[in-house]
């Protein structure tokens, strides 16, 4: 008798564990339980990124596994000619309702290219984490932001565009990863916003 209680109480906590065990996997979102990964559809990727396929894979290397992807993109103020100093485009990324990744350009005028990579730096990422990288008169990145200074107008009241790349939740993919993949967006998001701007100075750009 003592031996078929002995029996049931040790499958009894085997069972609790396992459901303690099941429960821990669901709420952690993880393997049985884990959703599968959403497609990341170059079709569906923002116009302001530029290229969709390059935007799209670089997306796939620096985005956390979600259910599902969503864009929302548009330039809301377009510059309209030589005269014109505003321009405005963004793109926002979303993943299962979480923004994931906000990407901006926008028409700026700074006397110093260093006083701008200190405001870009201020308003996104602890100082002293991003790096300089070859692009436009400007240009710096981390795990987290990439950020380029692009020479547009050199008629009218000239400037530049301030592209940045701002990654809110990051995949798991190494810092060194990550940040080549929000280069590679910063770089089609500042080419997009080149064109869409009609800048007419050479946005350097090429790599």
């Amino acid at each position: 008798m003592a031996s078929t209680r002995t029996k049931s109480l040790l499958a009894g906590g085997v069972a609790l564990l396992l459901c303690l065990v099941l429960g821990v996997l669901y709420a952690l979102g993880l393997p049985p339980f884990k959703d599968k990964r959403g497609e990341i559809k170059a079709s569906e990727v923002c116009g302001t990124l530029g290229r969709s396929s390059g935007s799209a894979t670089a997306l796939r290397r620096v985005l956390p596994d979600k259910s599902s992807y969503a864009f929302d993109g548009a330039v809301t103020d377009p510059r309209l000619d030589d005269e014109d100093s505003s321009y405005y485009a963004s793109c926002f990324v979303n993943g299962d309702g979480r923004q994931l990744v906000a990407v901006t350009a926008e028409m700026t005028r700074y006397d110093k290219a260093g006083e701008w990579v200190r405001d870009v730096v201020a308003n996104n990422v602890p100082a002293g984490s991003v790096k300089p990288f070859g692009a436009g008169d400007e240009a710096v990145a981390s795990d987290r932001v990439a950020a380029i200074y692009v020479p547009c107008a050199t008629r009218g009241a000239g400037g530049h565009l301030s592209v940045v790349v701002h990654l809110k939740q990051p995949g798991s993919a190494d810092a060194d990863q990550l940040r080549q993949g929000l280069i590679s967006l910063a770089r089609n998001a500042a080419l997009a916003a080149h064109e869409k701007a009609k800048c007419d100075a050479p946005p350097k750009l090429t790599h």
